[in-house]
């Protein structure tokens, strides 16, 4: 398996990439889908090996070119139900702030997201918690890792890579999003991400990261929190 990260005008795009076809985890902000195209056929692959448009959460950042790219590939697009509600309208909808400075950016983002509509969509695959994506040609699962959004996903791959989203963050270091709609959820999905002992780490903003940053993150932040193990 062969992993490539594209920026895509404000978050990242994974590209997935092994004998069975392409992955794409996230589109990008809205315009990107030729781009995201573009880079796939750069390595000697084309549309139709693109087997799975995987969106980690409903953000349009994330989800912005889902339908764009559909139309190039004709792969399905994935995404939790829980936000399904995020994409069926084309408003952007952003959680609270972390902190009161970064919450006075919500409101900018609030008063001018109409100039940066999404392209609204229903999911073609709705992906649930523990779902297998053994059928799309990828050793995975996915993991429900709320907290961010309602419906953020996890996709833990089965040699050790796993794909957070906004989950967490590691732009100038590790850190929780910037934005989120539930905060003990956050916190409760990275200590869940930490148990299932990743290898390397792939965030939807910044480097990817190993796991003794996890630890050292997770250490720092969610020690005193319990964790109710989910089945």
């Amino acid at each position: 398996m062969n992993i490539h990260t594209l920026f895509t005008g404000v978050a990242n795009t994974h590209i997935i990439e092994n004998s069975r076809g392409v992955i794409v985890v996230d589109a990008g902000m809205p315009h990107q889908a030729r781009r995201i195209l573009d880079k796939i056929r750069a390595l000697g692959l084309s549309e139709k090996d693109v087997r799975l448009i995987l969106i980690t959460h409903g953000h349009i950042d994330h989800a912005g070119s889902a339908v764009a790219l559909k139309r190039l590939t004709g792969a399905p697009i994935a995404l939790h139900r829980d936000d399904v509600p995020l994409v069926a309208t084309p408003s952007l909808k952003i959680p609270p702030g972390r902190n009161r400075f970064i919450n006075s950016t919500k409101w900018l983002m609030d008063n001018l997201g109409w100039l940066a509509p999404i392209e609204t969509f229903a999911p073609d695959v709705v992906l649930e918690d523990g779902a297998s994506l053994h059928e799309f040609g990828l050793d995975a699962r996915v993991m429900h890792t709320p907290g961010h959004t309602a419906g953020s996903v996890t996709i833990l791959c089965d040699d050790g890579a796993a794909f957070v989203g906004d989950a967490i963050l590691n732009l100038l270091r590790v850190s929780f999003p910037l934005y989120w709609d539930d905060p003990r959820a956050a916190l409760d999905s990275a200590c869940r991400i930490q148990a299932a002992q990743p290898r390397i780490l792939y965030s939807g903003h910044g480097r990817p990261f190993d796991a003794r940053a996890l630890d050292e993150f997770v250490g720092a932040h969610c020690g005193n929190w319990k964790l109710e193990v989910r089945n």
